[in-house]
């Protein structure tokens, strides 16, 4: 892109590229007219709370955005949160063993993702519907699982600690979300793999002519993405300390809405972390201001909507912006 090029640009084609810098100015827009209507959202306890709460949104955002990168989308992970915490609580009661609930839960993560993955490399159905029709699968599945909820008889140490712990003054579900973040922030950008992604969202077509296995990455992806969801689903059943059959509903379009909001596009080969990080906490804070000004707390799945909306208006213009300098 020629420096000359983009300079002719107006100031909202410029806003619309630089993305990350659009979404800080919001958040902090965002930000200070909620502290005018309650200073108290400034408090450490508040924003502490703020960064819990977003934790399990954005570990599951991470894995959402690869998976939008390479032009793919998961509609079935909020169904799979609710079924990895009743299993990761079933199997933590039967052994007295959070790791091996752990591993429970996140084992079934792998399994559906593998599935969604199959089903879309190999029966050649869009990711959409069948994503869908495993989320009916997953929600009915849950039920058949278990009727009621599957309480907390263990009293295990590290089970409670892993979704309301601290070290120090930050919560656990913090640091490992910080954990998680770090480590695929230079895997989507810094390595060979994060190239493939891209590579494959961009055109899966010249992707496989160069190489790169595109089936077997779309079903790994596939995979990371519902492990990453069935970690967020561990820490969810961790600070509810009950596995609820009806938990983690709307949980995958407050994802969707964040990772699309901060830039990932729907039609893959495009977004960031960083991105994915922002447009999550835009959405915590709004969410956080509702209830600290005392709204009606319907307003959060209406403003999920509405921003979903604005973001994919806000990923065509982008396109239509790009397109146009490339072919100045």
């Amino acid at each position: 892109m020629a420096k000359a090029e983009l300079e002719r640009q107006s100031l909202g084609t410029k806003l619309i590229l630089f993305n990350e810098v659009m979404l800080v100015l919001i958040l902090v827009i965002i930000s200070v007219i909620i502290s005018i209507g309650s200073p108290k959202f400034y408090s450490t306890t508040n924003i502490l709370n703020i960064l819990r709460d977003s934790s399990m949104a954005i570990i599951a955002g991470i894995g959402m955005t690869m998976l939008l990168i390479t032009g793919e989308v998961d509609l079935s992970i909020g169904s799979l949160v609710a079924f990895v915490g009743v299993v990761t609580m079933d199997i933590t009661n039967k052994t007295g063993n959070f790791l091996l609930g752990f591993l429970a839960g996140v084992g079934l993560g792998a399994l559906v993702g593998l599935v969604n993955g199959l089903v879309r490399t190999k029966l050649k159905v869009s990711s959409l519907i069948g994503t869908i029709a495993m989320m009916m699968v997953l929600r009915g599945g849950v039920y058949l699982y278990s009727l009621a909820a599957v309480q907390n008889y263990h009293q295990l140490n590290s089970f409670y600690m892993f979704g309301n712990g601290y070290v120090g003054i930050l919560p656990v579900p913090i640091l490992v979300m910080a954990g998680l973040y770090i480590i695929f922030l230079f895997v989507i950008n810094r390595s060979v793999i994060g190239r493939r992604l891209y590579a494959t969202g961009g055109n899966a077509i010249a992707a496989q002519i160069s190489g790169i296995k595109v089936d077997r990455l779309k079903i790994l992806t596939f995979m990371a993405n519902s492990m990453f969801a069935a970690i967020a689903g561990i820490i969810l059943v961790s600070r509810m300390n009950s596995g609820q059959p009806n938990s983690g509903t709307g949980f995958e379009l407050t994802v969707i809405a964040g990772v699309i909001l901060g830039g990932t596009s729907l039609g893959g080969g495009e977004g960031t972390l960083v991105g994915t990080l922002i447009g999550v906490l835009i959405l915590r804070i709004i969410n956080n201001g509702i209830i600290i000004l005392r709204m009606n707390q319907d307003w959060q799945i209406v403003i999920a909507g509405v921003v979903i909306i604005l973001a994919v208006f806000i990923d065509n213009k982008r396109k239509v912006a790009r397109s146009r300098i490339i072919t100045t």
